[in-house]
């Protein structure tokens, strides 16, 4: 229904945003500036872990037009922006990234345009900027396209494949229609490029679209989601999968819309194939999950709407395996001898390639600290352990582990031992030494290539034959460096062979902070208790940080929900007596657990100690109690079903606690 002419729309700006500090106050002055007065400002956090709900809190306290709301990270903007809709007070939304920006006429010309021809979906004319040269890269909708004209949304969709013909960031939306046409949350999981899948949703199910000249500016910089290569850049294969069903299901396969999608996937699949291939080195942890999406979308390619050369080059060879090969032939040739070898010999492949890759990479990002170090006045001949955040260090027990395996063998050598951990945080804000003085001061550590020397020893897999080949590489390096520092960058398992228990209860002990909070929660408790330890990472779509696990199915979730479940009450019928402790990586396993039993968790936020963005104690302290509270257990338990990680974490614990890991495995 139209408003009348006096009457004024409210128009409800909405804005996901994810460590968007840098951009607040500019997406904020854009608002401001519009000359449509009616609108305001809708924006959920998306578990934000820099300074964008305290700039946001700000903004608000002094702007009621600003509403303002926070969420646990989704890792997708879907999610949050579809919160924001749900808030939203106006009849209508629309949605602004935060690092973008609109023209100053921006909401009144959009307005007018709903005013003059009452559509569902308003479109806006979209420029992208390159803000390195400020240049405009690219301007939509397309030219030649007839932006008078009030459309039939439905014939809008064949505009969107292959290529986007028009613009669809910024668009006006009737926000009834919005939340009548969001793609289902609960159907699949949501991937990073799920709002492309609405969009085409939108089109299909609305009335009428028209264009209004109106300028939406889409800024690409480097800190952009969309910009980077990263695990997430392959859920295109999802997404593009789940297109492909919708355009089968609404036009047929016969149809112009259907054709034009299968055209825009396998485009995609073959770039998606290229940056794989190229960029391997980079998604190496993602290796087996990206190959799968990959091999899933090229079953799905149908070679009818593809060039004669393209069928040739490609879907005659209905082998991924195969057609994988030509790619690493052309784009890394390397990577074709590693597949050989991985598929031939997974032992070798683990104990060569993977240890070589990863070395490496360490190597990489400690060579900047030392070829800017200074040389000290004077300096002690230590062994280090280094955790300070020039190389990538793993977990919390990979690197404690690693600690442990260097002290050891600190001790066999006569070398003096030390451990350097300041990042994330520093280490004695949670764990201070235990009968021997690990404690070294930044001022002595040198990174002078005159003064020190690099043990670079990666641990990837934990075989006795790798902890074999650590142990060995780490004596050679003591025993042939005492006059300088020798800095050890490793999370070496061998010390699980070798007395753990004892080195680290010589090396660690509790802060008198943390060791409060121990015994506060092992008084709540009130008793003899077991542990049960669960690692989802983001198997159940609830946890995004940096261990890349793409989320499983609604359905397979539930089956897996209902294993653990099942095997939670084999934990309790055998300690009826006991408190059940639940330690996991997953609040939706830990609701779901509290259904079912009288249970008791760790207070604090589940982290993952590789985040190296965040800098609080109170972050990461979750896990350091986790740690304790295993350790204090009477009998401890690991859950290992399909796709969830065998964890090292309660291991280790239970080691320390001088008990035997169950494990239970389905």
């Amino acid at each position: 229904m139209k408003n009348s002419p006096e009457e004024k729309m409210l128009i409800s700006v909405v804005t996901p945003v994810y460590n968007g500090e840098n951009f607040v106050k500019s997406a904020y002055d854009c608002l401001c500036r519009q000359t449509y007065p009616d609108w305001e400002w809708v924006v959920v956090d998306d578990g934000s872990t820099d300074g964008t709900a305290k700039c946001l809190e700000t903004l608000a306290s002094g702007d009621e037009r600003i509403r303002f709301f926070q969420q646990k990270n989704s890792g997708t903007a879907k999610q949050p922006r579809d919160h924001a809709v749900y808030e939203a007070k106006g009849g209508f939304v629309l949605p602004l990234d935060i690092d973008d920006q609109l023209s100053d006429d921006y909401l009144e010309r959009m307005a007018e345009r709903q005013q003059q021809t009452d559509a569902d979906i308003i479109y806006p004319q979209m420029l992208f900027v390159d803000l390195d040269s400020g240049k405009t890269t690219q301007t939509l909708p397309a030219e030649g396209f007839d932006t008078d004209k009030v459309y039939e949304a439905r014939e809008l969709v064949k505009e969107t494949v292959p290529e986007w013909r028009i613009g669809c960031n910024g668009g006006l939306y009737r926000k009834s229609a919005w939340i009548n046409m969001s793609y289902p949350e609960k159907k699949e999981p949501i991937w990073m490029n799920s709002d492309e899948v609405d969009e085409r949703l939108y089109l299909i199910h609305a009335g009428k679209a028209a264009f209004a000249k109106a300028r939406y500016y889409y800024q690409n910089h480097e800190a952009s989601t969309t910009t980077r290569i990263s695990p997430k850049v392959f859920h295109t294969q999802k997404t593009a999968l789940q297109l492909l069903d919708i355009m089968e299901r609404e036009f047929g396969k016969d149809s112009e819309e259907y054709r034009r999608t299968m055209r825009r996937t396998f485009c995609d699949w073959r770039w998606k194939m290229m940056l794989f291939v190229k960029h391997h080195e980079e998604l190496t942890d993602a290796d087996a999950e990206i190959q799968r999406n990959l091999s899933d979308c090229f079953k799905r390619l149908d070679a009818s709407v593809l060039t004669k050369a393209e069928r040739i080059q490609f879907l005659n060879l209905r082998s991924f395996p195969l057609v994988l090969a030509l790619y690493c032939l052309r784009y890394n040739r390397a990577l074709l001898k590693e597949k050989v070898m991985q598929r031939r010999n997974p032992e070798g492949f683990a104990n060569t390639y993977t240890r070589k890759r990863e070395e490496e990479k360490v190597c990489r990002e400690t060579a900047r600290s030392y070829l800017q170090g200074k040389t000290l006045n004077s300096y002690e001949p230590y062994v280090i352990s280094m955790f300070c955040g020039n190389a990538p260090s793993g977990g919390l027990i990979d690197r404690l582990r690693g600690a442990v395996s260097v002290y050891q063998e600190c001790l066999a050598t006569g070398r003096a031992f030390k451990l350097h951990f300041t990042h994330p945080f520093l280490l004695t804000d949670y764990l201070v030494p235990g009968t021997y003085d690990w404690t070294v001061s930044p001022d002595e550590v040198s990174f002078s290539p005159m003064q020190s020397r690099t043990l670079i020893a990666s641990s990837v897999y934990d075989s006795p034959g790798e902890r074999q080949m650590h142990l060995k590489q780490i004596q050679q390096a003591l025993v042939s460096s005492r006059d300088v520092q020798t800095h050890a960058y490793t999370n070496a398992a061998f010390c699980y062979d070798n007395g753990f228990a004892q080195s680290f209860r010589e090396l660690f002990k509790p802060s008198a902070r943390l060791q409060q909070h121990i015994d506060k929660i092992k008084a709540e408790i009130g008793g003899s208790y077991v542990t049960v330890s669960a690692r989802f990472c983001n198997c159940l779509d609830d946890f995004n940080e940096e261990v890349y696990c793409e989320p499983l199915s609604v359905t397979e979730r539930q089956q897996l929900l209902h294993s653990c479940i099942a095997r939670l009450q084999t934990v309790r019928d055998e300690h009826p007596h006991d408190k059940l402790v639940i330690c996991s990586d997953s609040t939706t396993f830990i609701e779901e657990a509290g259904k079912h039993f009288d249970i008791y968790t760790t207070p604090g936020t589940i982290s993952h100690i590789g985040n190296d963005s965040v800098h609080n104690y109170e972050y990461y302290e979750r896990t350091f109690l986790d740690f304790y509270i295993i350790e204090g257990a009477s009998a401890t338990y690991l859950l290992k079903g399909p796709h969830m990680m065998m964890s090292g974490f309660p291991y280790a614990a239970s080691l320390v606690g001088g008990k035997e890991l169950k494990t239970i495995q389905f």
